[in-house]
């Protein structure tokens, strides 16, 4: 059994922080880890925009907590997202 908190992410280097200061990303499961998925807790700050493409794996997320909006930048539609909204990545989308 794998039992993580947050707390003992932070200050590791599974604690990883975007070199322009947009986000926080605290990674409880990894590839290392053996589930087949990994598993972060991502604290997007306010104010900020960050396009992102995974070309490698696919994501789901899960807002918890304020308010934003997601934008497929192929298409430009955007995405309202609250707490409750999950969206998945299903196509590598450009983000």
């Amino acid at each position: 059994m794998i039992v993580k908190t947050i707390d003992e992410i932070k200050g590791t280097d599974r604690e990883v922080f975007a070199e322009n200061g947009n986000w926080v990303s605290r990674r409880l499961l990894l590839k290392k880890d053996g589930m087949g998925f990994s598993f972060h807790e991502t604290i997007i700050f306010a104010g900020t925009e960050t396009v992102i493409e995974y070309k490698n794996h696919l994501e789901a997320v899960f807002c918890v907590e304020g308010d934003g909006e997601v934008e497929l930048i192929k298409t430009g539609e955007k995405f309202p997202i609250r707490p409750g909204t999950m969206y998945a990545l299903n196509e590598h989308d450009r983000h």
